[in-house]
């Protein structure tokens, strides 16, 4: 009897990989480089080796069971230990070659990541890099689905299957245009905004939600309420004098030291402090490429 060890390969595993990520034969196939035909091929393989079904059709397309799910998180974290001893050997050479796969919420991906990636490069130029930036959960997705090597995140996650790296304190901050505010020791209260215009980012953002607190809380009566969808629409409303807003304080560096906003806390609302952090899968080879860049920020 065939058994799903004697079937494993790279394209199989990678083929369950892409489907998880997909949702569709077709894409894929196409993402891994071969047939649908023979996609569908191995699929019934890896099933009759199962002995379960793996995926199942939709109205979309297909989607995978939950033993296919199992078997893909295994995939994903073979692939990784593939790849993983394949930067080990070229790290016997100075780590000259190799590969560097991140993903990052906006806040670290943007305006934190830059510098860090720029220092690395010009260490270890013959590394390849790529950087997504995503929600949280996009990018956490991408690192238990192996497609990244590490996340850099501003959420503490109760996950046994990640491991985390502090490496930078982060606190949200209210975001004004400079005198538009009568900032006392640079804190207001919650009924000194009311009467501003609140611009929001978007649904989900950490910000937002310490600012809806503020709002049902706080005893702050907002005249408007501006969703704006995003860090920087938030800074350009701010700047302009169109309202306030409440932001990462390293999404606003450059424009307090220009000049262009001043920050602010509440003086009856308690601060939301975090750690942004690296995320890698617990228990996962550390390639050497990532483990370099994880050192920067010892």
């Amino acid at each position: 009897m065939t058994t799903l060890h004697g079937l494993w390969d790279t394209t199989r595993m990678h083929l369950l990989v892409a489907l998880e990520r997909h949702g569709s034969l077709s894409q894929a196939a196409r993402s891994i480089g071969i047939g649908q035909s023979a996609a569908s091929e191995h699929l019934h393989l890896l099933e009759r080796a199962a002995g379960e079904q793996l995926a199942t059709r939709t109205g979309h397309g297909l989607q995978l069971t939950e033993v296919g799910q199992v078997l893909a998180a295994h995939a994903a974290h073979a692939l990784a230990s593939l790849e993983a001893g394949e930067q080990h050997l070229a790290a016997r050479a100075g780590l000259t070659t190799g590969s560097l796969r991140l993903g990052a919420s906006p806040v670290p991906g943007i305006y934190i990541l830059p510098d860090a990636l720029a220092r690395f490069a010009s260490v270890y130029p013959g590394i390849a890099v790529t950087l997504s930036i995503a929600s949280t959960r996009q990018v956490l997705d991408e690192l238990l689905a192996g497609r990244i090597q590490m996340a850099a995140i501003c959420t503490k996650i109760d996950d046994r299957r990640i491991e985390q790296q502090p490496f930078l304190e982060d606190r949200i901050v209210g975001v004004a245009q400079p005198g538009r505010l009568d900032l006392a020791d640079g804190e207001l209260s919650s009924k000194e905004l009311s009467g501003e215009t609140l611009l929001l980012q978007e649904l989900g953002s950490s910000t937002r939600r310490f600012a809806e607190n503020l709002l049902s809380g706080g005893g702050t009566e907002w005249s408007q309420i501006w969703e704006l969808g995003s860090i920087e629409a938030v800074k350009r409303a701010a700047r302009a004098g169109l309202g306030v807003g409440f932001l990462s304080c390293h999404t606003v560096v450059e424009e307090v030291r220009r000049g262009d906003l001043v920050t602010f806390g509440m003086s009856d609302v308690p601060s939301l402090v975090w750690n942004v952090s690296l995320a890698r899968l617990a228990g996962s080879p550390f390639a050497p490429a990532a483990q370099c860049f994880s050192r920067m920020f010892d």
